[in-house]
């Protein structure tokens, strides 16, 4: 982003909140995270190692002892490796 469009951009934040702009981030990220994903020449191994991390964190106490956070995390990892629905684009 260049000089002048942080300025509007920061503005535009300023609007919306800063758990909007934490949502419309965080949705940029994953559409990333996507596409690299389906876009890799070995998306198995990307999805062994993923599904070996997301085990390691979901063993984590921070995420054990919360059911309602493994289950967010869970639908999060799961929305991260389903390809996407063509009607809904």
């Amino acid at each position: 982003m260049t000089l002048e469009n942080q300025w509007p951009a920061s503005e535009a934040a300023g609007r919306i909140g800063e758990s909007e702009v934490f949502g419309a981030q965080i949705s940029a990220i994953v559409s990333m995270l996507r596409a690299m994903y389906m876009a890799h020449p070995a998306p198995e191994t990307v999805r062994h190692h993923f599904d070996q991390l997301m085990a390691q964190l979901l063993s984590s106490p921070y995420v054990s002892d919360d059911p309602d956070r493994q289950l967010v995390l869970q639908e999060t990892a799961a929305s991260l490796t389903r390809h996407p629905n063509p009607a809904a684009c």
